[in-house]
C-alpha cells in the first residue's frame, strides 16, 4: 500500500501544494530587480539553559531570506489565489524565506530504554520550509504563507544528532530512540495575518516606539493542524508599523540613521519584544503519532499557550556594501502543558539564540 493511499484527501492536496511552493523559488521565470538583499542566519533552540532535557528539547534551523520575488508563474498564481479568502489582494511581496531545520522531542527521562507510555513520545523531524511575506498597500498588515515538507523517524537523524551532541558535552546518552514516532513524509501549510494595532502603539521620548500587532494563524497537514491567535509588542526605534515574527523583527534603517539607538551607545541598536500566543490543537504528529499507525502517543491537550520575550542586538558598524549589520537575537519561551497523563506533566521552557545579518 502506498503512502498517499492512506493519507486523507486534504493531506494529499496539502502535500502537492507544499512541494510546489517549496520548489517555487527555484522555478522563477519573471524578470528580477537588479539588486537583491539576502540575509543568512542560523537559530539554535534548546532547553538546557533551564537544566532540563525533555519534551521539545532541541531545534536547529538555517535560513536564507531575500527581497527579490523569485516565484514562478504557477507559485505566483497559487499565492495570489490564496490571498482571495485571506484578504491580501494587492499586497506586495516583502520577503521570501527558505528554512532548513531539524526538531527533536523526547520524554522527561532520556536514560530509560523501555517504552514510556505515560510520557511524551520520542520524535524527530528533518524539514525544508518556504514562506512568502506579503505587505498590504498601507504597510500595516503582513500576510505570511508558509509550506513545510520533511521526514520523521530514523531519516530525521534526530537520534544521531542528539547522541553526537551529548557525547561532545559529556552528557548522559539517550537510550530510547528505538521507540520514536515512525518514518513518514510530513507536510504542513500555514497562513498568518498580522495587523498593527494603533490603540496599543505609541512613541515616547528620544523617539522610542512601542508597536503592537495582533495576529492569527491557521495550519493544516499531517505534521500539525491548529488555529492560533496572539499579540506581539515590539519596542525599539524607527520600527515598521508591522513586523515579521522573530527572528527578523526587521527594524530596517538606512545606513545614515544608525545614530538612532536605544542602547546609549552609537555602535549598538536594541530591539525588544514580547509575544503571547494561544493555539487550539487539532493534531500533532509529535503527540498523536502518524495517521493510521500504531505509534506511541499521549493524550494531547487541545489548548496550548506560549509566552515569549526576547531582545535583538544589531551592530551597525558591521554593515558593508553587500550586507546589513550583523545581529544576535535571544528569545525565551514558556509553554503550557501540551499533554495530560497520570504522572506530573510540567510546563516547559526553552531558549533560542539566532545569529546572522539583516536588511
Amino acid at each position: 500500500m502506498s503512502l498517499f493511499s492512506v493519507i486523507p484527501a486534504f493531506s494529499r492536496r496539502a502535500a502537492i501544494a507544499v512541494c510546489l511552493l517549496c520548489c517555487g523559488a527555484a522555478s522563477a521565470q519573471s524578470p528580477a530587480p537588479a539588486r537583491q538583499e539576502i540575509v543568512h542566519f542560523g537559530t539554535f533552540e534548546n532547553d538546557m539553559m533551564f537544566d532540563t532535557d525533555r519534551y521539545y528539547t532541541n531545534g536547529v534551523q538555517f535560513s536564507v531570506k531575500g527581497s527579490r520575488d523569485r516565484r514562478g508563474r504557477f507559485v505566483r498564481g497559487l499565492t495570489e489565489r490564496a490571498c482571495g479568502p485571506l484578504g491580501c489582494e494587492g499586497s506586495t511581496l516583502l520577503t521570501t524565506q527558505t528554512n532548513f531545520g531539524q526538531l527533536m522531542y523526547t520524554p522527561n527521562d532520556i536514560t530509560v530504554a523501555a517504552p514510556q507510555p505515560l510520557d511524551r513520545p520520542w520524535a524527530g523531524l528533518l524539514y525544508v520550509e518556504q514562506s512568502y511575506a506579503l505587505l498590504s498597500p498601507d504597510r500595516r498588515t503582513l500576510t505570511t504563507l508558509t509550506a513545510q515538507a520533511g521526514v520523521t523517524g530514523p531519516a530525521s537523524l534526530a537520534e544521531d544528532a542528539q547522541k553526537l551532541f551529548h557525547r561532545m558535552l559529556d552528557r548522559p546518552l539517550p537510550q530510547g530512540w528505538h521507540n520514536q514516532v515512525g518514518g513518514s513524509l510530513a507536510v504542513m501549510a500555514s497562513a498568518e495575518r498580522r495587523t498593527a494595532i494603533d490603540g496599543l502603539s505609541a512613541t515616547f521620548g528620544d523617539d522610542i516606539q512601542v508597536n503592537t500587532a495582533g495576529y492569527w494563524r491557521l495550519a493544516a497537514g499531517n505534521i500539525m493542524s491548529y488555529a492560533a491567535g496572539g499579540l506581539a509588542v515590539v519596542v525599539g526605534k524607527d520600527l515598521p508599523d508591522v513586523s515579521p515574527p522573530p527572528p527578523g523583527i526587521g527594524n530596517k534603517l538606512a545606513p545614515q540613521r544608525f545614530g538612532l539607538t536605544t542602547c546609549m551607545v552609537r555602535w549598538l541598536q536594541c530591539t525588544t519584544f514580547g509575544v503571547v500566543e494561544s493555539r487550539v490543537m487539532a493534531r500533532s504528529i509529535f503527540l498523536d503519532g502518524r495517521l493510521f499507525h500504531n505509534d506511541r502517543k499521549v493524550k494531547r491537550r487541545n489548548f496550548v499557550t506560549d509566552l515569549m520575550v526576547g531582545m535583538r542586538l544589531d551592530f551597525p558598524d558591521t554593515r558593508t556594501a553587500s550586507h546589513g549589520p550583523w545581529f544576535v537575537q535571544l528569545k525565551v519561551t514558556r509553554r503550557s502543558r501540551e499533554f495530560s497523563a497520570t504522572i506530573p506533566v510540567p510546563r516547559h521552557r526553552m531558549a533560542a539564540i539566532t545569529l546572522g545579518t539583516e536588511f
